[in-house]
């Protein structure tokens, strides 16, 4: 599952330095960006981890129950996957959290924003951005609901009593929570790239020259 996350951008001030309302929204919207770094970095691993997921998923699923101790073996190694996920997304998540604080200040500042073209694409940059923290907290909740669900799965499959039945079903379920996760990741990384533009139009009529690095 690979999201957006905020462009990194060197900011060099051009002209007069602006009202204080400006400066302190855009210290706070540096300090949120900055925030966001351990979620970028857990994104990555979460990527990797998954991936090894799906190795053992493939590689139970061409088992039967004649190699049941290796079935076992794989759920296990399956299952201490989905821990280590786990406390990697809640990582993420405090990031997340950390920078929706550092974002309410933000809000702050701009409501004493005097310059309407400015407190414009201030409230634009604004409705974006909490869009996406809305939308990463709906993900957020689902992805914890599949990892859930991981697990029920791979505990099934150490069951010798299992039934193909049962086993679908569960299939099923797992596949329906990642579609889901999908849906709300392309909400995430859109909100992400709407809230970079209008970050950025704001910086331009602020005074800033913005310099993507």
């Amino acid at each position: 599952m690979k999201i957006g996350a905020f462009c990194a951008m060197a900011l060099i001030l051009t002209g007069c330095m602006g009202q204080d309302p400006v400066d302190s929204l855009h210290h706070s919207l540096e300090k949120a960006a900055e925030s966001e770094k351990p979620f970028q970095e857990e994104q990555k691993t979460l990527k990797e981890l998954e991936a090894k997921e799906n190795q053992l998923y493939d590689s139970v699923m061409k088992l039967n129950m004649d190699d049941y101790k290796k079935i076992v073996a794989l759920s296990n190694k399956a299952l201490e996957n989905v821990s280590k996920r786990e406390e990697h997304l809640k990582l993420e998540n405090d990031s997340m959290k950390k920078s929706e604080t550092e974002f309410e200040e933000a809000k702050t500042s701009a409501e004493h924003i005097k310059e309407k073209d400015i407190k414009e694409k201030a409230d634009a940059a604004a409705n974006h951005m909490e869009k996406r923290y809305t939308s990463y907290g709906t993900m957020y909740k689902e992805y914890k609901k599949a990892l859930e669900l991981n697990k029920k799965l791979y505990m099934q499959l150490k069951d010798k009593d299992l039934t193909r039945d049962d086993l679908d079903q569960q299939i099923d379920k797992v596949n329906a929570s990642y579609e889901k996760i999908l849906k709300y990741s392309g909400e995430f990384n859109e909100q992400t790239e709407k809230y970079n533009k209008a970050r950025e139009d704001l910086y331009d009529a602020a005074g800033y020259r913005v310099k993507k690095s």
